[in-house]
């Protein structure tokens, strides 16, 4: 089960293929997209798609043909049609009651014997004080539903700090007072396997896990006002701890567990932290350009000439395409587009699926839940 949505279901493929394991039943994960995907706040929610496949009485299977209701937009779709194993919607609106009674349907319906939720980067360990904490609630929300179910649940975490809220020092930390241990590192060929979902998915912490595997060093700014975060050795580990512990040392997955709403969860958070993450989608999407406002292909090229040299004079060695699409005012290009913007002005910079602020070496150069049966 992929705890955060967006790239946390590519993120079990590749844990799954590190791992070993048998990954045969079903990868659950929200309809919950950056506002570069999807122009609406939030999740979306199962009524919010056409063409689902009913998988039991509770769940819904995503396939190439399901289609989300415009203006909202999904990768999920494009991504089931990419991975073999079924991909299910967690639909968040009956809160952490609903999603309880989804996983209890699966467990009983398919037979699991465990379940594993999947978290790249690692804030899900939070306990829901920490001022850098950005997105609690997707997290909280799936770790209240899962703490109680019937089976062995872990939380499985994997790059610990790439996605730019708690450090790598703090997940780590968090972990080991959870009792959790490391279990395997996402290598080479397993990011390769998902190397053509990656040239146009819009995930930045898995993007950021593949390029760990792939061996890419050194600083990288990812999204916002340019945060930063170290690509090294451990940046591709992957760790393993109790859900229970995690549900016990969490101060807000408490307040989530008898939800039985979305916005019940969201006041929840809300009320322990002030904001949440939706809070946070509504007050950027005021600040977004409209979305046929599109810079010109020279201001573009300007741009990102510009922003690319002025990183790499700063000390940062890699960037993400998110990060660069924001720092050029242009949040909604698309990623095979800017790559190929990016390469015909800067060739030999690859280092997919990040951009390097220097020429590379050729030598060097690139040639949401699992569950078990």
């Amino acid at each position: 089960m992929a705890t955060g949505g967006g790239g946390d279901a590519l993120g079990a493929v590749m844990i799954g293929r590190a791992d070993q394991s048998d990954v045969d039943v079903a990868i659950l994960t929200y309809a919950w997209e950056r506002l570069r995907v999807d122009p609406l706040p939030g999740p979306r929610r199962a009524g919010d798609f056409n063409g689902l496949r009913p998988f039991g009485d509770l769940n819904a299977r995503i396939v190439s043909s399901t289609a989300v209701s415009p203006p909202s937009r999904s990768t999920l779709p494009r991504l089931a049609g990419s991975i073999d194993t079924p991909l299910l919607l967690l639909d968040p609106s009956q809160g952490a009651v609903g999603i309880h009674d989804q996983l209890s349907e699966i467990i009983k319906r398919e037979d699991v014997d465990k379940v594993s939720l999947i978290d790249v980067g690692g804030d899900a360990v939070a306990r829901g004080d920490e001022p850098e904490l950005l997105s609690p609630l997707a997290d909280t929300l799936a770790i209240a539903a899962c703490a109680s179910l019937d089976v062995p649940t872990e939380l499985v975490v994997a790059g610990p700090g790439l996605d730019g809220e708690l450090a790598a020092s703090a997940v780590l930390n968090r972990l080991r007072g959870l009792g959790g241990r490391r279990t395997s590192s996402v290598g080479h060929q397993d990011a390769d396997a998902v190397r053509t979902i990656l040239a146009w998915h819009p995930t930045e912490a898995t993007a950021l896990l593949a390029a760990a595997a792939r061996g890419h060093r050194g600083t990288v700014e990812l999204r916002g006002e340019g945060a930063t975060v170290e690509l090294n050795d451990a940046s591709a580990d992957v760790y393993v701890a109790d859900l229970r512990q995690v549900y016990e040392g969490s101060l807000l997955a408490p307040l989530l567990t008898d939800t039985r709403s979305l916005a019940e969860a969201e006041d929840a958070v809300r009320g322990a932290r002030g904001t949440s993450e939706i809070d946070y989608e509504r007050r950027k999407l005021k600040t977004l350009p409209p979305g046929d406002e599109q810079p010109s292909p020279a201001d573009l090229t300007a741009r990102a000439l510009a922003y690319v040299e002025d990183a790499g004079q700063r000390g940062i060695d890699l960037l993400t395409c998110r990060r660069i699409a924001e720092a050029i005012k242009a949040p909604r290009i698309e990623a095979p587009e800017l790559r190929e913007l990016l390469t015909s002005i800067q060739p030999g910079h690859d280092a997919f699926p990040l951009w390097s602020t220097r020429q590379r070496k050729a030598q060097y150069a690139d040639s949401s839940a699992w569950m078990h049966r």
